[in-house]
């Protein structure tokens, strides 16, 4: 993986703003997914910091309507109906476990959530949001996990993203987290919640092509 960190657009991050610590949005989840894609859709604003230019926390978690998981050859054209993708058709691939400096193509990393990875993303610039990178790596590091016996210790992918829209997400199979703030206790419960929950539990290493570029 490379290791010099590749700058990143920071955008602005499209949240719905909403007056109550909790609420259940109506399936469709309109801060974040396609038309009826996401159901159980959640939003909560816990007394974390902003990260601008957002002026207030919004952390929204839903899962994802059902679709095909069939496989594609790496690198070819593939859709998802959620932000960010989490199920769906995805590469007959995965990338390799572990922690990147610059974006991995999603049909990789939806595989990775097939086998029970979780994916955490940023999408606000490295150098400007350096509390949010440390704060997935340390919970990619820390993590054992009796199946995997080849170099990484867990199935736990960190990789930006800058198109993302939201500066910090996690994705699990079939399940989005997406996030205005850094809020350290929803993020690592859904890690906790999704890590190695999905139809194929399973541990092996994956491709990576950060090198020499995934799709030349």
């Amino acid at each position: 993986m490379i290791s010099i960190r590749t700058p990143l657009v920071l955008l602005t991050f499209g949240f719905a703003a909403c007056s109550s610590a909790t609420e259940s949005a109506p399936d469709g989840a309109p801060d974040g997914g396609g038309d009826g894609a996401e159901v159980n859709v959640v939003v909560t604003h816990p007394d974390a910091t902003p990260i601008a230019p957002a002026t207030e926390c919004t952390v929204t978690t839903a899962d994802a309507r059902e679709t095909s998981g069939a496989h594609f050859a790496p690198c070819d054209d593939v859709t998802y109906d959620t932000v960010p993708p989490c199920t769906g058709t995805h590469y007959s691939q995965w990338a390799d476990y572990g922690v990147y400096d610059a974006p991995v193509p999603w049909g990789f990393l939806v595989h990775c959530m097939e086998h029970g990875g979780v994916v955490l993303v940023y999408g606000c610039d490295a150098g400007d949001c350096p509390d949010v990178v440390a704060l997935m790596e340390a919970i990619a590091a820390e993590r054992t996990d009796p199946l995997c016996t080849g170099a990484n210790p867990n199935r736990v992918v960190v990789v930006p993203d800058p198109t993302l829209g939201f500066p910090v997400a996690s994705a699990a199979w079939g399940h989005v987290y997406r996030a205005t703030c850094l809020d350290e206790p929803s993020l690592r419960a859904f890690v906790d919640e999704h890590y190695a929950n999905a139809p194929e539990d399973t541990c092996a290493g994956g491709v990576d092509a950060s090198a020499t570029g995934w799709c030349p």
